[in-house]
């Protein structure tokens, strides 16, 4: 198979920065005026950030019901539990029934 094409040679200008555009430099306005740095976020709360709070879930051996704690990595306190430990110990007590802790009357 042949080609008989002519190929013409493609010209390209060299490209030149245009005179109007602005150049800047770090820290400079395009009029070249001194522009100050960012501000800072403010510094994070003490307390734990998202990242450091832990979902444990675990079974009370007693009562048989799942206890569901949010736990600090860092300290390894525990911040919530669902169910309380009061409730928990409701439920521990042999005349527990449910709905004993609330009645809906008062």
């Amino acid at each position: 198979m042949e080609n008989r094409v002519a190929l013409t040679p493609v010209t390209t200008e060299p490209s030149t920065p245009a005179s109007n555009a602005p150049s800047t430099a770090p820290g400079f306005s395009a009029g070249g005026v001194a522009v100050s740095a960012p501000k800072e976020k403010p510094p994070v709360a003490d307390g734990p950030q998202p990242g450091d709070l832990r979902l444990v879930i675990e079974q009370d051996a007693t009562t048989g019901t799942y206890v569901y704690k949010t736990v600090d990595r860092r300290t390894g306190d525990i911040l919530q539990q669902f169910p309380r430990e009061d409730v928990l110990r409701f439920m521990q007590a042999e005349h527990y029934g449910p709905g004993e802790v609330f009645d809906g009357l008062t």
